[in-house]
């Protein structure tokens, strides 16, 4: 079976079943393994490629550990997904040289920078600097050993910021124990650092490198003495195509030509210091050479090596120019890493997650400073592991008053404390022998070492052991004491640098933060160098929650395909990973406070958890061991301590994190089906808009010339009720005559010359009378465009036409003078035209006609009941028009048109409204106008007659009302007479003024008589009787606007000297239960005087009743302008009247229409 995880070995399992088990998944090319949650990986080689490809971190992406095969792509999410919580991460690579570190934290970084997102262009080239500056500095600070070809001979700890949004926003890289005595002092068989190859075998194969190597005078690797010790190894196709990538990473990061030149001439320059010194002498055209190329005085560069003026050996100037050209390489890989934290800087604040890559523990045959600096990093990060994954948990088990048993697992903390010891530490006593300039330095650090012998520490000739926890290293003193000495004082080599005309070269000496504040301050000795920078990065990893990968090396040759047992036992011995087995297996896999896991985890119980947040009062342990139990955790799967929560297996988590996970994603999936409802909404307003819209631009013409008609007309002529109202569109060609090709060919024979036909109808053509004939109604169809008005005659049925339309007249519309109408309601229209041939037609539609004329040419528009016109030319006569009670719509007797009486138009835009009940009380009497005089009409009937208006007296008997506008046959309530009126209004809507000035005074008899319950209308009671014609006064043009609030002070007057209710009294306080009733005898209930002043006041066209209602009912209302107590209202059955408004309680705001 696959063993992806070590803690599923058997209780017995020891070191050889862990080698005995990563062999096995090696040799399937599972080269990661889990012991818990501490990865192992197995150098793969060859196979690093494939295992950490693009598709494989897609793979990862997002998963939660253990959800997948163990790979370090997991452990990298798990600490994503803690470092979201602002938890700071560390993953810590540990191993031993050539175990795949550097590739594993290369691997690391890539993956970061490709799976997390990227909003912005700072975002992207942020993640580009990050993946070049490693590029950067491994070219100049990794070099091929026998343990590798690129292995890192720095250490460096990679710190990565995350916003909010999971994107990369910047960082650091902090690198430390720079192995700069590798330029100087190669080891055989080994390289040098990758970029020295670089420049002399890539820079003359670049584009304009041959010049800049003229300049350089760089050859072949092997002229130089730094670079020949193994024969110049390397490719030169691997170091051309290394140095392409390497200058293409320095642009990424920032670097400009002027200052890749500059880096050109240090590494020269460098490279040249290996030669100063020859066979026998001092190369003097050399050093003029490395003078020229760092721009300074070859005499100051001379005292430099000479130590001043006196005369140095060779040997003395030979080591001064290898220090200097150590500390120059240094200075210049300084300068990469400052380049690259310019390039991904950040004062942002977010997420932290870091990787820790230090060089891998060494022993070599003679061990130097180096190799004990690097050892002393991989003791100390060592002690780390140990403290945070095998002490420090015991030591909590414990003070939780949890059942543990403490295990002995290995302590190196006597071999941290024998390396950095204050008093007695190797590098505390190293420090001392070498800034005391002892002649025999060696044998007094020696002797040091025996006066302070450790357990650790053990003495023997001229080495010195050290027992590390992978065994016993064996240091030589001397080497030692060498490596710690800079025998070229750095403030010197500042000095003369800082005199380079060159600005790049004299500012390389600044110093610069290798990271942000808080960096290693400038140390004297490279051993007190190493100390701090190690306990510098070590301080910031152990404020991080540190996640460990262990990589191994499967045999000492890395050969593909093969593990070596033995070789991948000593590594598991020594990395104690048997330890780390036994502490997962025993211990537990999480803890956290009471209230942490409460936090964490409420959402996994109902009972916790109200509208998304913690309701828990109760003791917080409760709390917790409720989560469990409703996930159906078993109790002897956790434990709960003092203060913490123990769990023991790692599936029980992943199991809370799974339902804390899906609640988000139900709640996520409510959130997003709500916001796509509500999005469907927005889509169907917004189609209920645009079909409006376009609705409305169909008949935005229309609705623009019914408002210039009711202003033409308002007042000045009758009108039909929808003529008023939106239900009937304007739109003028009502034959659709642009659409028939015949008609349009009356217009203009040239398809390409006619014009837009604006108004199309049926008409009739009023004909001379003649003394024994009436007139005649000849039928034609009446065309209007922009210049011409048309009669055209029908001629489909006429036998022989030869066209079907036949043109009677034209009419240039610029020869229509003026336009005369009636006054009521008929579709009589005459055009008056400079032709004197005038043209009097009956339209349906002839407000509309002479509303298009007036739009077009501007002509004058009359009304009035006698028409003059000329039928011929030299000849004129008149027509006369009158109402009648009569079924017809009008009736032509030679010159006389008798109209029909007929209700005016009815309010537009009523305001709902629902009823409560009505007042009781009795009608005001009022008093009746002197100025009066009768006129008899039918059926015994007497009307008040004043200026040409007709009204009733009280006792006339009539149950309906039909018009109050002026006919032949007005209906008017009892006691209503008209006074001092102009010309009547048309219905609603009206100016703000809606009274015309006309005075009505009322005498009603008291209620309940015999002539105020004949006068009585209801919404049941209609009678009809025929009424004889009366005549009027032809209505004069303009109003004054002032007279109705006149008539209505005159009329409150009236009502005030009464004494007693009145419907125009401003008290509107009074409130009634009662319900409306009937009259006497189950007759409707009458109709007050008052009321029907009211409705004279207003000229209301309606119906005039007192609406039967009850409470409840809901009714349709219209305000009177001027008017606080009444209103006209229509019921559900589309019955108009009067009602109360202190009955009403108003669903929206009343409105007063007015014309706009």
């Amino acid at each position: 079976r696959r063993m992806e995880d070590l803690v599923a070995l058997d209780e017995a399992a020891d070191e050889a079943a862990v080698a005995r088990a990563l062999c096995r998944r090696h040799a399937e090319k599972a080269f990661y393994t889990a012991i818990a949650d501490v990865a192992v990986c197995v150098n793969p080689g060859a196979d690093s490629a494939a295992l950490h490809s693009a598709d494989t971190a897609r793979r990862y992406h997002s998963q939660p550990l253990r959800s997948l095969p163990p790979h370090v792509f997991a452990t990298v999410e798990a600490a994503l997904a803690s470092a979201k919580s602002f938890q700071a991460q560390c993953i810590v690579l540990q191993g031993e040289s050539g175990s795949g570190k550097s590739e594993v934290a290369r691997r690391i970084v890539q993956y970061l920078c490709d799976v997390t997102s990227s909003s912005t262009d700072r975002v992207v080239q942020i993640k580009r600097s990050f993946v070049e500056a490693h590029v950067v500095l491994a070219a100049f600070g990794n070099a091929s050993t026998p343990r590798g070809i690129d292995a890192s001979r720095f250490g460096k700890y990679c710190e990565m910021t995350f916003n909010e949004k999971t994107e990369l926003c910047g960082g650091r890289i902090v690198a430390f124990m720079l192995d700069k005595m590798r330029v100087t002092n190669c080891p055989e068989g080994e390289r040098n650092f990758h970029f020295l190859y670089q420049i002399c075998k890539g820079l003359p194969a670049a584009r304009e490198g041959s010049a800049i190597c003229n300049q350089l005078k760089l050859t072949e690797a092997q002229q130089f003495r730094y670079l020949s010790r193994n024969g110049g190894g390397g490719n030169a196709a691997d170091d051309n195509a290394a140095f392409e990538q390497t200058v293409g990473a320095l642009r990424a990061i920032g670097a400009k030509d002027d200052e890749l030149k500059a880096v050109y001439r240090i590494a020269a320059a460098v490279l040249w210091l290996g030669n100063v010194v020859g066979a026998n002498a001092v190369n003097n055209a050399t050093i003029e050479h490395v003078a020229k190329l760092l721009e300074t005085e070859p005499a100051t560069l001379q005292r430099l090596l000479s130590g001043g003026e006196r005369e140095a050996t060779l040997a003395e100037v030979g080591a001064a120019a290898d220090s200097f050209a150590s500390q120059l390489y240094a200075q210049l890989f300084e300068w990469a890493v400052w380049k690259a934290n310019r390039a991904i800087e950040t004062k942002a604040k977010g997420a932290s997650l870091s990787v820790l890559d230090v060089p891998g523990f060494e022993p070599l045959k003679t061990n130097g400073l180096q190799q004990m600096c690097i050892n002393y990093a991989n003791e100390k990060l060592f002690r780390l592991f140990c403290e945070t994954t095998l002490e420090r948990p015991q030591r909590e088990y414990q003070s939780e008053g949890l059942n543990w048993s403490s295990a002995e697992f290995y302590n190196n903390m006597p071999a941290c404390e024998a390396i950095e010891g204050q008093q007695t530490g190797v590098f505390t006593l190293l420090d001392e022998v070498c800034t005391g300039n002892q002649k025999d330095a060696a044998g007094t650090f020696l002797q040091a070492l025996k006066d302070y012998n450790t357990s650790a520490v053990s003495v023997s000739g001229s080495h010195f052991k050290i027992k590390h926890f992978v065994g016993k290293v064996k240091y030589n003193a001397g080497a030692l004491i060498a490596g710690n000495t800079e025998l070229l004082a750095e403030s010197a080599a500042v000095a003369y640098l800082a005199t380079s005309k060159n600005v790049f070269i004299a500012g390389l000496v600044q110093k610069r933060s290798v990271g942000v504040e808080g960096s290693p301050p400038a140390t004297v000795t490279h051993a007190h160098a190493a100390k701090q920078s190690v306990g510098y990065v070590l301080s910031a990893t152990a404020s991080c929650t540190c996640r460990f990968v262990f990589c191994l090396r499967p045999s000492e040759a890395l050969a593909d395909g093969v593990c070596d047992l033995n070789y991948l036992l000593a590594q598991i011995k020594f990395l104690h990973l048997l330890d780390v087995l036994t502490m997962k297996k025993a211990g537990f896999h999480y803890s956290a406070t009471f209230q942490q896991f409460l936090e964490k985890y409420y959402l996994c119980c109902p009972a916790l958890c109200v509208g998304g947040k913690l309701a828990w009062d109760e003791e917080p342990s409760l709390g917790c061991a409720a989560i469990l139990k409703q996930c159906g955790v078993s109790s002897r799967h956790y434990v709960l301590g003092s203060s913490k929560i123990f769990v023991a297996r790692a599936k029980t988590i992943w199991q809370l994190d799974e339902i804390r996970d899906q609640f988000w994603k139900d709640m996520a999936q409510r959130i997003v089906s709500a916001l796509r409802s509500y999005q469907q909404y927005q889509r169907e307003c917004i189609s209920t808009i645009q079909a409006s819209y376009t609705q409305w631009r169909a008949t935005a013409p229309s609705q623009d010339v019914r408002t210039t008609c009711n202003y033409l007309f308002s007042g000045k002529k009758e009108r039909k009720r929808f003529s008023l109202t939106s239900v009937r569109h304007y739109c003028g060609d009502y034959l659709d005559a642009n659409s028939n090709e015949a008609l349009l060919k009356v217009i203009s024979p040239e398809q390409q010359q006619r014009p837009s036909v604006v108004f199309s109808s049926c008409c009739y053509r009023v004909t001379e009378p003649s003394l024994l004939k009436d007139a005649t109604l000849e039928p034609l169809i009446v065309l209007l465009t922009a210049k011409i008005l048309l009669l055209v005659e029908d001629a489909h049925s006429a036998k022989g036409a030869a066209e079907p339309y036949v043109l009677r007249r034209q009419v240039d519309v610029r020869s229509v003078s003026w336009v005369t109408m009636s006054p009521f309601a008929d579709p009589f229209i005459c055009i008056h035209t400079v032709e004197d041939k005038d043209v009097l037609l009956t339209c349906d539609f002839n407000t509309e006609l002479a509303t298009r004329l007036y739009a077009i040419c501007g002509v004058t528009i009359s009304c009035t009941n006698k028409i003059e016109y000329q039928p011929k030319k030299g000849q004129r006569t008149s027509i006369t028009f009158a109402t009648a009670n009569q079924k017809e719509q009008y009736i032509l007797k030679k010159d006389v048109v008798y109209v029909a009486s007929a209700p005016a138009a009815t309010p537009t835009s009523p305001v709902a409204a629902v009823l409560s009940p009505p007042p009781a009380g009795p009608s005001s009497p009022v008093r009746l106008p002197s100025s009066t005089h009768t006129t008899p009409t039918a059926n015994g009937h007497t009307a008040q007659v004043t200026n040409g208006r007709t009204g009733w007296h009280a006792g006339s008997r009539t149950s309906s009302t039909e018009n109050l506008l002026g006919g032949s046959s007005p209906v008017v309530p009892s006691g209503v007479t008209w006074r001092g009126g102009r010309q009547p209004l048309s219905a609603f809507p009206t100016p703000v003024a809606t009274s015309a000035g006309t005075v009505a005074s009322v005498q009603s008899p008291p209620l309940g008589s015999q002539a105020a319950g004949s006068a009585a209308l209801s919404v049941g009671g209609h009678h009809s009787h025929k009424h004889a014609t009366t005549h009027h006064r032809h209505p004069q043009r303009g109003r004054n606007r002032s007279e109705s609030a006149d008539v209505s002070a005159e009329l409150r007057e009236l009502s005030a000297s009464s004494g007693t209710s009145s419907p125009l009294r401003n008290d509107v306080s009074q409130k009634s239960t009662m319900e409306s009733k009937p009259g006497r005898g189950g007759r409707p209930a009458p109709l007050s005087s008052a009321m029907a002043a009211v409705a004279a006041v207003a000229h209301t066209a309606a119906t005039l009743h007192e609406l039967s209602v009850a409470a409840g009912d809901s009714v349709r209302v219209q305000r009177l302008a001027g008017d606080t107590q009444w209103c006209i209202a229509e019921d559900r059955h589309g019955r108009l009247g009067f009602v109360p408004l202190n009955v009403l309680h108003f669903e929206q705001a009343p409105v007063c229409r007015q014309f706009s």
